[in-house]
């Protein structure tokens, strides 16, 4: 006999299934690859930036139709999965298409899931979806912690510390912490090239060393008085 589905699984298989289908869709998203066939009352609720399109009376809203140009297509497609499946995943891709859509600014065909969670913090915040952006830090830990790769880490860390505001902390703060496991990374020419360029980086991974002990700061130095101040 087999056993019953709980109303929550219920609920989740029937999300999956329009997700999946697009049967009863009130709204068009366009990717410059894709077009998704979405429903307003589960998309509007997750994304503040959505909801507010589609009270717009501009054309677009009134016609069913959405265009995202600026961003791109993988990262879009990460965020309608999310919409429906609370989780997105890079093997999950729509049947209408036989590849998925490659990154901007990649070498290969292979998309590092560390630059891919740090481009889907940005437009979860591009598109004030705060689930998304939680979810998209959870799985940047992991993958660094799973995946440790130092080139796709540093590619990443530039991608947090350009696309987001200073006072966004999220996805920085989870470069930092990780940045801060790998010390040693600090010795590689790379990293160099990396923490030069991004001022912002260095002085957080400064300032998250010295409250951990990691890196005292003596007041007699003009570096250290300034810390004391602040910290």
């Amino acid at each position: 006999m087999a056993s019953a589905i709980s109303p929550q699984g219920d609920l989740f298989r029937s999300l999956e299934s329009l997700y999946k289908t697009g049967i009863y869709s009130d709204l068009r998203i366009f990717s410059l690859t894709k077009s998704y066939l979405v429903h307003r009352a589960i998309v509007c609720p997750r994304s503040d930036f959505l909801a507010a399109a589609c009270r717009s009376p501009l054309k677009e809203a009134a016609d069913g139709a959405i265009s995202l140009p600026d961003d791109e297509p993988l990262v879009i497609d990460m965020m309608i999965q999310y919409f429906y499946l609370l989780d997105y995943q890079q093997s999950h891709y729509s049947d209408s298409t036989s590849q998925p859509p490659e990154l901007e600014h990649t070498n290969s065909t292979h998309i590092s899931c560390l630059l891919l969670h740090a481009k889907v913090y940005a437009a979860a915040e591009k598109y004030a979806i705060g689930g998304l952006k939680d979810l998209a830090v959870a799985k940047f830990k992991t993958s660094a912690i799973q995946n440790w790769d130092p080139t796709a880490f540093l590619d990443a860390a530039s991608e947090a510390y350009t696309s987001t505001i200073d006072t966004d902390r999220g996805l920085r703060d989870a470069v930092i912490e990780v940045f801060a496991a790998h010390k040693d990374l600090l010795h590689e020419d790379e990293a160099k090239v990396v923490v030069e360029r991004l001022g912002p980086l260095g002085y957080d991974l400064l300032v998250y060393l010295h409250r951990r002990g990691n890196l005292p700061l003596h007041k007699g130095t003009n570096l250290g008085t300034k810390f004391s101040r602040l910290y």
